[in-house]
């Protein structure tokens, strides 16, 4: 099945969060390896090692050090995103790999990461940004529908489901502004 897809439609309206007291954001840099890839089982994103964040995310193609943020308290990794170029859509930036470690989850952590990849999508020309998601992903679902991102409907199932969900996170209106790309 296909993933669900989300838009952000006007990077000239990036809502503001600051970096909570604490937290240092930061891009990435040589050897953050071993913690990202305990962000990203945390969060059940794949790449289990470090070796697999270095195959998959660092030997990337869309790779720079400045599109993967970094969020550290107490000088250990806790949080990451990735503002990557969209395979899609070229005028559209492309939301990656969020997550944010279950003990630092509540504090809109992941909010600010998604808005900082925003803000490098708005600064580098983008006019808009898309993400990928997953139907059990409610908590990173409901946090995009906050920030303003409203479905795409790509696929003949996306409708139902997205119906199933907005039924789920009580957000009927997530409907009203949906996209059809079909």
């Amino acid at each position: 099945m296909s993933q669900l897809k989300m838009e952000f439609r006007d990077l000239s309206t990036i809502p503001d969060i600051p970096v909570p007291d604490g937290y240092v954001l930061r891009n990435y840099r040589e050897g953050d390896e071993a913690g990202l890839s305990r962000v990203y089982v945390a969060g059940d994103l794949g790449m289990e090692t470090p070796e697999l964040v270095r195959e998959k995310l660092i030997e990337h193609p869309c790779f720079t050090p400045e599109r993967i943020f970094v969020l550290e308290y107490d000088a250990e990794i806790v949080g990451t995103a990735c503002a990557w170029a969209n395979a899609r859509d070229s005028s559209k930036g492309y939301l990656h790999m969020v997550g944010v470690l279950d003990g630092h989850r509540g504090k809109r952590l992941g909010a600010l990461l998604t808005i900082t990849t925003m803000i490098y999508h708005r600064d580098h020309g983008f006019t808009a940004q898309q993400l990928d998601t997953d139907d059990w992903r409610e908590a990173a679902v409901k946090l995009y529908l906050d920030l303003g991102y409203v479905p795409v409907y790509i696929d003949d199932t996306h409708p139902g489901r997205w119906r199933t969900l907005a039924a789920k996170l009580h957000r009927p209106e997530a409907l009203a502004d949906a996209i059809d790309r079909a």
